[in-house]
């Protein structure tokens, strides 16, 4: 049997590179011998050496791997490394057959999509030779996520593995063992296949081995999520108050395919960012009163059978603004989203608000007040009392751009983008002797009363470092 849920995949150059120290937290190594460079150098390594159990995987390239030779000399080299001590071998199922002492994962990979007749696939997997039977297919909508998933309530007549591959599929190798898959593939240096997490991600940030059947789902929908820090602070934060909680990155094309699947899924609230806090509300059953003036959604929850959207923006930017009055003074806003749409509220006794745009024609007409609009082009010809950027320009992995250059003309100046705590536009203004907000109390004091809204629990100072209300 398979020695535990977490399994390390491997790409070595050579055999060396894999008889360091196992990563800790590992139950076994995928070691992958098709991306040695010569994998014929695998057939004298003694695997038995390694003081946890090894799968030798040896993929052709017609198979989504790299290895150059024929099925042949990968059956081959495979029944070496079982001599030498690997306890498993992963085969396509088409190939599977035994291999001396060794445990047969019988294994299909799609590497272009879901298919549609995914349980028939899964039967015909499940019914090769091998002990374990292994479908690991591209997801490409939240729908693949939902079928993928369901695969796991069906009694197969021996263990399963399912993987849903690419960043929409990260939910399954997160959730997928609380739910029956035996094996989880993590990565300890480049991943293996598309959408692997790293083993200090998977351990550390999602508490991996403290997700179970019983446990609720949390995230955070958009696109692109790579700079977001909500999984690392809201994960910590459920550990602070011992809640079986779990805070996922939950990528999202389509925002009505993800609703018709997310219930099933068993997610129960998210937080929404870039692009879509504007496009969820049409599929929620009800707004709170913040949201409902905003014209904005950065919150859900599932109450009653209910999706119940909320803007804790608004409180977030009240926060970060505490030490500047608005009233009577001008505004400017770099940006016409859903960031944009708090910030309006947020500063209803402002006499003026402009919103500056990359298209002004674009811009809708309805706002929480009377606004101007102009050209971001041309936000030189603006002075006022308080600029805010709220734009995602800036953000990481692209911090050296700013939303604008050259002379500031407005007395203090708010970027909502919180990674990095310091932009570019900051360092600019503070350079020019201008008052500068960052970002991070805004995402502190907006997470906080998301927590809330989640888990009806006070949020933990010593983790959001403000009070949520």
């Amino acid at each position: 049997m398979l020695p535990g849920p977490v399994c390390v995949s491997l790409t070595p150059t050579t055999v060396e590179e894999v008889f360091s120290a196992p990563p800790p937290g590992a139950d076994c190594l995928e070691v992958r011998l098709d991306y040695l460079r010569n994998p014929e150098e695998s057939t004298s390594a003694r695997w038995s050496r390694l003081p946890i159990p090894v799968i030798a995987t040896c993929r052709g390239r017609d198979r989504g791997g790299r290895f150059e030779g024929s099925i042949e000399d990968e059956i081959r080299i495979l029944e070496r490394a079982v001599s030498n001590g690997a306890r498993f071998v992963d085969i396509d199922f088409r190939f599977a057959r035994p291999f001396g002492k060794a445990e047969v994962i019988g294994s299909h990979h799609d590497f272009g999509k879901t298919p549609e007749n995914l349980e028939t696939l899964m039967d015909e997997v499940s019914r090769s030779p091998g002990a374990v039977a292994k479908l690991a297919t591209m997801v490409r909508s939240w729908n693949d996520n939902r079928r993928l998933l369901e695969l796991l309530n069906r009694n197969w007549g021996k263990p399963v593995i399912v993987i849903g591959m690419g960043p929409m599929g990260q939910i399954t190798r997160i959730v997928g063992p609380s739910r029956g898959s035996a094996l989880t593939y993590t990565a300890s240096g480049p991943g293996s296949a598309p959408g692997q997490v790293s083993l200090e991600e998977l351990v550390g940030t999602y508490r991996f081995p403290k997700v179970h059947g019983s446990t609720s789902l949390i995230g955070i929908i958009g696109k692109p999520l790579g700079h977001s820090r909500s999984p690392v602070l809201h994960n910590q934060a459920f550990e602070d108050v011992g809640l079986d909680f779990v805070y996922l990155k939950l990528p999202v094309d389509s925002v009505a395919d993800f609703f018709e699947n997310a219930n099933e899924i068993g997610i129960r609230g998210f937080s929404v960012t870039i692009p879509h806090k504007v496009d969820v509300i049409e599929h929620l059953d009800q707004l709170s009163p913040a949201a409902e003036q905003a014209g904005a959604v950065n919150t859900v929850v599932r109450d009653n059978g209910r999706w119940v959207g909320d803007n804790t923006d608004v409180h977030g930017i009240a926060q970060s603004l505490s030490g500047f009055n608005p009233r009577g003074k001008h505004v400017v806003i770099l940006g016409t989203g859903g960031a944009a749409r708090a910030a309006v509220t947020a500063l209803g006794s402002a006499a003026r608000i402009t919103l500056l745009s990359r298209d002004p024609d674009r811009v809708p007409a309805t706002w929480p007040r009377g606004v101007d609009v102009g050209r971001l082009e041309n936000v030189a010809d603006y002075a006022a009392d308080l600029l805010i950027n709220a734009t995602p320009i800036g953000m990481a992995p692209n911090v050296n751009q700013a939303p604008m250059s050259g002379r500031i003309r407005a007395d203090v100046v708010f970027d909502m983008v919180y990674n990095p705590a310091r932009t570019l536009l900051l360092r600019e203004a503070a350079t020019q002797g201008k008052k500068t907000i960052a970002g991070t109390t805004m995402f502190l004091a907006q997470a906080a009363k998301q927590f809330e809204i989640w888990t009806g629990r006070r949020a933990p100072e010593t983790i959001f470092g403000v009070e949520s209300s």
